[in-house]
């Protein structure tokens, strides 16, 4: 398991038809790639977590749309078997790390799932995990 500190964009803004579709159209404008994504509605927000290559060009294009903030995340790096989920966070459980969100998925079967999660304190997630193999 490898994870490293990283940073995401939290968009924040009323949610409305083709929203999606407009986010990923301005930020490949700007040659950016989306790396990771998470995307939901509460009520009449919507909401977006985006890891991308260039998260300072996100912000200031995702500036015209809502509110966008960054936030620290650990970029998890993983074995894409069985398991490997439950090892993670009954370590996290077992050193008493809260989590506040994750989000993430497999590219390859049998080959690495990628993570995104932040939690009550990510620098203790950083040296657990550096401890997992």
């Amino acid at each position: 398991m490898k994870a490293v500190k990283g940073e995401e964009i939290l968009l924040s803004t009323e949610n409305k038809e083709g929203l999606l579709a407009a986010i990923a159209t301005v930020i490949t404008e700007k040659s950016i790639n989306i790396r990771a994504i998470s995307a939901y509605v509460v009520g009449s927000k919507a909401y977006f977590h985006l890891v991308t290559s260039d998260n300072i060009g996100t912000k200031e294009v995702l500036r015209n749309l809502g509110t966008a903030e960054s936030k620290e995340v650990i970029i998890v790096e993983m074995p894409d078997r069985v398991g490997q989920l439950a090892q993670l966070v009954s370590r996290l459980k077992e050193a008493g790390i809260d989590l506040m969100r994750m989000y993430g998925t497999a590219a390859q079967v049998n080959g690495s799932a990628i993570l995104i999660l932040s939690s009550s304190n990510n620098n203790k997630v950083l040296d657990i995990l550096s401890n997992v193999s």
